[in-house]
């Protein structure tokens, strides 16, 4: 550039260049490239991934540094606990002995080798492994499309799991990671124990930087990663709020079996001890499905003998089957017993009820631009990021405060 003037490089030119200005200096970065250059970070990465396998410059986490001022590579001391082909948050987050930068020239942050473009064929993507389609993932998966190319990736990378225990979440977890077009993943392992800790294993040992998405860590697993979740302590908060403030202290609960009820439960649970008798919860009914017409018969038989004024359902569904059994029953929602549902996706088109309702949207830039930090960030402490759920208010709580 000259007095100021920007104008567009070629492929060779923008080489040269990061080869004059590491002659100068020991490290050069993505983003300060791609500025000098007036392009993108993904085209930056290219033109140092081609001069990388030229052996003209070492690829380090977030740019590159020179290899051609006469010092061995060795004494540098870049080292990592994988072959130097890729970031690895787990890798991040374990000792400093691991994989730092300890020549005096070199700044003092840790470095990882990242994989970068090698070939014009590259596609730049982020890998994602969700369960099979629902009516709440395949938005999660059309939110990170938009956010993905906002950020400058070609797209995603989809490969379906599922909630089943012989889910092969560990084998599709490491054939995205071997994917050269694959620069990040986001996944959703499964909640199964033994699925669950083979997907978990395979976390440990991933190449490129990895964000959980709506799964929380083995309660004693040696696995930190980053991950965004649904704030569901907050969400079972706001629905007791919404049923207190509506005049109901005598709440049951009902709560089928998914990858998230057990922390949903355990919310409840917690808050019910620490309401300081505020909230009378007679009875909590757990694994109960809503296909299982005798299991909800005795739900709605507890309803009835225990006198609640209001139920804590999860999921959608369950509470669905729940309303309809206490309508043949001669009661009536919200006027004999209000619900509150935790999901909702399912109830707009059948029955309206009022629902603690996960945002796909949140969720999913939320999970992009973690991964985008860590990609970028390879050496920042791990983020367990929440969204809160939103409470939409249905009509199905009845006001107990006027009668």
């Amino acid at each position: 550039m000259t007095d100021g003037v920007q104008r567009d490089y070629l492929p060779a030119e923008r080489r040269d260049m990061i080869l004059s200005l590491l002659t100068r200096q020991n490290v050069v970065t993505v983003p300060e490239l791609a500025k000098l250059f007036s392009t993108t970070e993904i085209t930056v990465r290219r033109d140092l991934g081609e001069l990388a396998d030229a052996g003209l410059v070492r690829r380090i986490r977030g740019g590159a540094m020179s290899v051609g001022d006469g010092i061995d590579p060795s004494a540098r001391k870049v080292t990592t606990t994988k072959s130097a082909v890729k970031a690895t948050p787990s890798a991040a987050s374990a000792t400093s002995a691991d994989s730092t930068a300890t020549t005096g020239d070199l700044p003092s942050a840790n470095f990882h080798i990242i994989k970068g473009p090698t070939a014009d064929g590259i596609h730049p993507s982020i890998g994602v492994m969700l369960p099979e389609p629902s009516f709440f993932w395949p938005g999660v998966i059309a939110y990170m499309e938009t956010a993905v190319k906002l950020l400058g990736f070609e797209g995603l990378i989809v490969h379906e799991s599922s909630y089943d225990e012989g889910s092969p979440d560990a084998e599709i977890i490491k054939e995205l990671d071997r994917d050269p077009n694959v620069f990040g993943l986001i996944v959703a392992p499964n909640s199964h124990p033994q699925s669950g800790q083979k997907a978990w294993e395979q976390i440990k040992h991933v190449q490129n930087p990895i964000v959980v998405i709506e799964r929380d860590q083995p309660l004693f697993g040696s696995c930190y990663v980053d991950s965004v979740r649904t704030n569901h302590p907050y969400g079972v908060r706001k629905a007791a709020v919404h049923f207190l403030d509506r005049g109901h202290t005598r709440i049951g609960a009902a709560f089928s079996e998914t990858p998230t009820s057990a922390i949903i439960q355990k919310s409840w649970r917690e808050l019910v001890n620490d309401s300081d008798g505020r909230i009378v919860c007679p009875f909590i009914c757990d694994g109960i499905q809503p296909y299982d017409s005798h299991g909800v018969d005795e739900i709605v038989d507890q309803i009835i003998d225990t006198d609640v004024t209001a139920m804590l359902v999860h999921s959608d569904y369950l509470a669905i089957a729940i309303a309809q059994v206490l309508q043949r029953r001669g009661k009536r929602v919200p006027d004999d017993v209000s619900l509150i549902s935790i999901d909702g996706f399912a109830t707009p088109s059948s029955r309206p009820l009022t629902v603690l309702r996960s945002s796909a949207r949140d969720l999913a830039e939320t999970a992009i631009q973690t991964l985008d930090h860590r990609i970028r960030e390879a050496d920042a402490a791990i983020q367990h990021v929440f969204v809160d759920p939103m409470l939409i208010d249905r009509g199905s709580v009845a006001d107990r405060t006027r009668s």
